[in-house]
């Protein structure tokens, strides 16, 4: 979508925000460390530590309580698809 908008000449001050209930991913996008015992992974799967070195993305943490896209991914029961779609301002 940036590299669209940027064709358009419509700059973006700041990256993209992604909320992230995953505390290791975010560990590992964060300190390169990590990627030396993460041998089993291929390096194509990198792209998010990429991202956020690129500053393209920046990486937010949201508890499992309140993310809202679980609404699109999981099976959830009537009141938490009254929150969720409350929160994506779906009522």
């Amino acid at each position: 979508m940036c590299q669209f908008l940027g064709e358009l000449d419509y700059k973006i001050p700041e990256p993209s925000v992604l909320w992230m209930d995953n505390q290791s991913a975010t560990a590992i996008s964060k300190n390169p460390e990590h990627h030396r015992k993460m041998k089993h992974l291929s390096l194509h799967l990198f792209w998010l530590r990429d991202a956020v070195e690129d500053n393209v993305i920046s990486l937010k943490f949201v508890d499992i309580q309140n993310m809202a896209a679980d609404i699109f991914t999981k099976a959830l029961d009537c009141f938490k698809v009254q929150k969720f779609t409350g929160m994506l301002g779906l009522e």
